[in-house]
């Protein structure tokens, strides 16, 4: 048992604000929330919270770890007056040079940042086009050795490498969906990592590789984790291509 003493404990559903309480902890359940409960739990460790804020962790819903060791990057970049100019100039040539070293420790980084600021869970969407096979899984690693729930998949796009790097990154999002089941039926580690579908934009991914996509969907159970409509290029290729 472990208490946090002198807390403002904030419930988000429904809405309240607990000021001057304690928070009762046995393994990973919140045992008790009120006054004084050292009365109640005297052998209990505890720690003097001074009112500090104590609320349930954020889910971030939507992320990019492999982009973790681009800020403040100093790097020659042409002018991006618009989106596509800033993911050619920029951020398609960030995720071609990531390789399995650089790639952890980004995973890595934006782990322990996530919970530093609050996050509990983080839902990743992954890209490095050079480093498909085996790069789930890295990412894994970095949530676990941070103790951060989440899920990941990769980025399927035909945007280098065409139908085969479709198939490359359908492939890498089901056989980690895969690790992911097996490793939940052996059930001998934390629970805190899973699997879904993912892929770029409409933009760069074609029908074939829709196609793809939506078997990966069926055969894993899993969601499709997809960027749509964040530009008006995005749109205007959707209306030009599709109507």
């Amino acid at each position: 048992m472990f208490i946090l003493k002198n807390v403002t404990a904030v419930q988000l559903e429904p809405t309240r604000v607990l000021e001057g309480v304690d928070i009762a902890i046995e393994g990973t359940l919140i045992k008790a929330v009120g006054p004084n409960l050292r009365a109640l739990y005297p052998e209990a460790n505890y720690r003097e919270m001074g009112g500090k804020l104590v609320m349930p962790g954020i889910v971030c819903a939507h992320n990019h770890f492999y982009s973790g060791l681009s800020r403040g990057i100093m790097a020659n970049i042409a002018p991006c007056p618009d989106f596509i100019s800033t993911l050619k100039n920029l951020w398609w040539r960030l995720d071609r040079a990531l390789d399995e070293e650089s790639l952890y420790y980004s995973g890595l980084i934006c782990s322990l940042e996530a919970i530093k600021s609050g996050c509990s869970a983080v839902i990743d969407h992954h890209a490095s086009p050079n480093y498909i096979k085996g790069s789930l899984n890295v990412l894994r690693k970095g949530f676990m050795e941070a103790g951060l729930r989440g899920m990941t998949c990769f980025e399927t796009t035909d945007r280098n490498g065409g139908l085969a790097e479709l198939q490359a990154g359908v492939e890498e999002n089901i056989l980690f969906a895969q690790q992911i089941d097996a490793a939940k039926a052996k059930g001998n580690e934390p629970y805190l990592v899973e699997a879904h579908i993912g892929a770029h934009a409409p933009f760069t991914v074609p029908d074939e590789g829709l196609a793809m996509l939506r078997e990966a969907v069926q055969v894993t159970g899993r969601g499709l984790h997809i960027h749509v409509a964040e530009d008006r290029y995005d749109m205007a290729h959707g209306h030009h291509h599709y109507g």
